[in-house]
């Protein structure tokens, strides 16, 4: 006993990281896929520069893993990897290391735990974050062309993740304004424009989808105070679940001694600051404040390490947090049933309801109304390609440019949707509220982006926009066929209770003749005063439902 104790002491650092990447492997193997995760496997089926809702670093992770484990595990295999090494990799910026504060701090973070294993853009980009304070600590030592090139490819790397990656730079330069007079810090910073430009001409060629998306879509044009509420709420959750107050506390009454910690402090600040700003435009999602784990893991250690009787609380905590990280994780394995109160169960009965609606397809292709995550789950665990048809109550993603809605054109197909109580024949019970139908033809043409240029004018009820509809070839021929010459182009005004009123803008596909074919409307809008979001729409051979095609805009109509 005393010789394995003694092994214990000696070896703690390595069994400390095989211990959290074996048990992560394992739960990685046997967890089933959250929605997201099955949206990113779908990425992976179309290796590209970019994507509608992120860079591509979360698809390359995804396919390299599946390349060797086609399953659950193959999904999550390079992110639990990389989960580890950024463990490791923040265990190196601190300056005075009390290792085992360090495990007790780690330990305590139930979202750096089971979190390392979910297959999202937040995992690649904190591994990638803590690389960049890792360079930066050896560049700001001693300024060598190498090491400017390293920082420039990790912060590109970073950006390759998730845009949030760019805050982190931010903060860095404005904690050491002396940078900008030192001509490495410009060589960085073309490394990074020219490792990144693969993506940003992507963006270019597809019309900056994710900056529309991202920076006006999903915000809200009203505030509630709920949004504030949910994000204070959430930060503290995902620090903890016990002792996230006390490491918030601690990271932020720490003050800096040299440059890295410096830059630390800046960006913890910074995203906790930016995304509680961010809160009165719209919605926050808690994972959006991640990359500031790094700093408040190093920050919170240094100041724990001379905080006796605060540290004691955090020890005394562990034994509590790990066993409910525990029981977490033993709910999310598929051999316990799923508790019918929780909210949204992700992780459970997917291969069910899967397998309820391919027994009802019978070999027919199926589409989705509205939903990527039953799609891209419907895919993953049955392997036949699906559709999610992104209607103008929905969203836009990437099945707005996959090309999968081609080969459905004019075929027989069973749709999964929400379905009033004339068109409801036969509900699912495994998806609750869904039903399905079966269309022969079907037709959608969610593909067709429709841009429009400058500001739209109303006046006097008439609405005036200029634009141009983008239409893949292959689809030009079905445009002047029947039934699918119908479809109506229609715009969407959507309003502050989500209530929509499209109005005919007076043209069908059938006048659609080239695949770049500039517009001039003038369409008659009735609309009450209020506040709106607009957005071009096609109706589809599903009754009362319009593929979403294109990118929203805010619109006030005064009295």
């Amino acid at each position: 006993m005393l010789g394995m104790l003694s092994f214990i002491k000696r070896n703690h650092q390595p069994l400390f990281y095989i211990a959290w990447c074996v048990v992560n492997l394992i739960q990685a193997g046997y967890t089933e896929l959250f929605d997201d995760e099955a949206y990113y496997w779908v990425y992976a089926q179309f290796p590209d520069w970019g994507y509608f809702d992120h860079p591509p670093m979360i698809a390359l992770l995804i396919k390299a893993g599946y390349a060797i484990f086609p399953n659950e595990l193959g999904v999550r295999f390079f992110i639990v990897l990389l989960n580890t090494a950024t463990i490791f990799i923040t265990q190196q910026l601190l300056g005075k290391r009390d290792d085992y504060l360090f495990y007790a701090i780690a330990g305590s973070i139930a979202i750096v735990q089971i979190g390392g294993i979910i297959a999202v853009p937040d995992i690649p980009l904190l591994f990638f974050v803590a690389l960049f304070f890792w360079f930066y600590q050896q560049f700001v030592t001693h300024m060598t062309i190498g090491r400017s090139v390293l920082l420039g490819l990790s912060i590109a790397l970073m950006l390759y993740s998730k845009y949030h990656g760019i805050l982190i730079v931010i903060a860095t330069l404005a904690s050491n304004p002396k940078l900008f007079a030192r001509y490495q810090t410009y060589i960085v910073t073309l490394v990074a424009l020219v490792a990144f430009a693969p993506h940003l001409y992507w963006q270019y060629t597809h019309g900056f989808p994710s900056v529309k998306y991202h920076l006006f879509e999903r915000s809200t044009s009203y505030y509630d105070t709920r949004y504030t509420i949910e994000y204070l709420v959430g930060q503290l959750a995902l620090a903890g679940p016990l002792m996230g107050w006390l490491l918030l506390k601690a990271a932020f009454d720490h003050k800096p001694v040299q440059e890295l910690e410096r830059a630390l402090k800046y960006s913890l600040i910074g995203f906790y600051s930016f995304f509680l700003l961010s809160s009165f435009r719209g919605r926050v999602e808690a994972n959006w404040t991640v990359p500031a784990f790094i700093a408040l893991i190093v920050l919170s250690h240094q100041y724990l390490s001379r905080q006796a009787s605060w540290r004691s609380w955090l020890y005394k905590s562990i034994p509590i947090s790990l066993i409910f990280i525990l029981l977490v994780r033993v709910y999310m394995l598929p051999v316990i049933p799923r508790a019918k109160w929780f909210p949204k169960d992700e992780f459970h009965e997917n291969k069910t309801w899967v397998s309820a609606v391919q027994n009802r397809a019978q070999g027919l292709p199926v589409v989705f109304i509205g939903s990527y995550q039953k799609a891209s789950k419907y895919w993953f665990y049955s392997q036949t390609s699906s559709l999610s048809m992104n209607d103008i109550e929905y969203r836009r993603n990437n099945y707005n440019f996959w090309p999968l809605e081609d080969s459905l054109l004019g075929k027989k197909v069973m749709v999964v949707g929400i379905y009033d109580s004339v068109t409801q024949i036969d509900p699912i019970k495994e998806l609750g509220n869904k039903a399905s139908h079966v269309y022969a033809p079907y037709y959608s043409f969610s593909r067709i982006n429709i841009r429009y240029e400058g500001k739209p004018l109303l006046k006097n009820k008439q609405f005036t926009i200029n634009g141009t509809i983008e239409t893949p070839v292959g689809y030009l021929p079905f445009l002047q066929q029947a039934p699918f010459d119908t479809a109506s182009i229609q715009l969407a005004f959507e309003n502050e209770q989500e209530k929509i009123l499209a109005f005919p803008t007076g043209l069908t596909v059938r006048q659609i003749k080239e695949a770049c074919q500039p517009f001039h409307l003038q369409v008659p809008v009735h609309l009450p005063p209020g506040r709106y979001t607009f957005r071009f729409a096609i109706s589809t051979c599903i009754p009362k439902s319009r593929s979403m095609n294109s990118a929203g805009s805010s619109l006030l109509v005064e009295e």
